[in-house]
């Protein structure tokens, strides 16, 4: 059974372009790319570990031997999966290294068959390490992750999820033996569903939130920069946006709203504003936030 995957080599400028185009995650950036840098290129960590240890550090190994697993949790829109699929550009230049960057396809879990989930996950991971040479790096990107790593504990999970959960953690734990520097990232808008075996095994859990204060300056700046607003009146739409019962999403803000106000722009056949963005925000309504 052949699966779907997509496979991107890195680095390449389309990918560049999308993590340049990604506004207010900055923080969230630095921490997906550090961890990234030190689960598939220990060089770095050596060197530190010998300047400084003497190559003697017993919890080290512990550390060292953990699984290069990344779960990326948190809204809609916010973006988590367009950060895991063009980071790995930035990570092959600060490495000197390219990278493969392998996607699992949506139907992931399949039709529901006896057995289904649990051969598509292995087939998932063994396609991902066949393509895979032993001196290359890659990342495989497991969108919607809740899907396939459900806690068992959850009252309707079927007995199928529970075979599927298994098979996902015992390749997570193949990956080291296997001697393959791969990374994992798991992609969830319900982290709290993940069963807590996957969630032990996480090197790094990062979440991405609705932007608000700085973040959120960083993005309207960026969707108005050809308008030229002044800085109070960036701070003003702020403030006007914060006051909202639900905050919009990156998606909301760059796909609904300015999206909405250069149509109507066009429309009219009237430059694009501050104010048609203003307007645009009061026809558009923030989508529902996850619970």
């Amino acid at each position: 059974m052949e699966l779907n995957i997509k496979i991107t080599e890195h680095p390449n400028k389309t990918a560049e372009k999308e993590f340049n185009q990604l506004m207010g995650i900055d923080k969230e950036k630095s921490k997906l790319l550090s961890s990234l840098t030190h689960l598939l290129d220990d060089k770095l960590i050596k060197e530190w570990l010998k300047t400084h240890h003497g190559n003697n550090l017993p919890i080290f190994e512990h550390l060292n031997s953990g699984t290069p697993l990344v779960v990326l949790e948190g809204d809609v829109g916010c973006g988590k999966t367009a950060l895991a699929q063009s980071i790995g550009t930035i990570l092959s230049n600060n490495l000197g290294k390219k990278i493969k960057v392998f996607e699992t396809p949506s139907n992931i879990r399949g039709g529901g068959l006896v057995g289904e989930i649990s051969n598509r996950i292995t087939e998932a991971f063994d396609q991902t390490k066949r393509n895979l040479k032993k001196d290359e790096l890659g990342m495989l990107i497991i969108d919607e992750a809740d899907d396939i790593a459900t806690s068992r504990e959850q009252n309707q999970a079927h007995h199928e999820d529970r075979a599927g959960l298994n098979v996902l953690i015992k390749q997570l734990d193949l990956i080291k033996r296997d001697d393959k520097k791969l990374a994992v990232i798991l992609i969830t808008n319900r982290v709290g569903v993940l069963d807590p075996a996957v969630r032990r095994r996480c090197s790094l859990q990062l979440r991405f939130n609705r932007p608000t204060g700085s973040s959120l300056k960083d993005v309207l700046t960026y969707i108005l920069s050809d308008v030229a607003p002044s800085e109070k009146e960036i701070d003003e739409l702020v403030k006007y946006l914060a006051k909202g019962e639900v905050l919009y999403s990156f998606s909301d803000l760059i796909h609904r709203v300015a999206k909405e106000a250069i149509h109507t722009s066009i429309e009219n056949d009237v430059p694009f504003t501050i104010q048609s963005f203003k307007s645009a925000l009061e026809r558009i309504e923030p989508s529902p936030q996850m619970s």
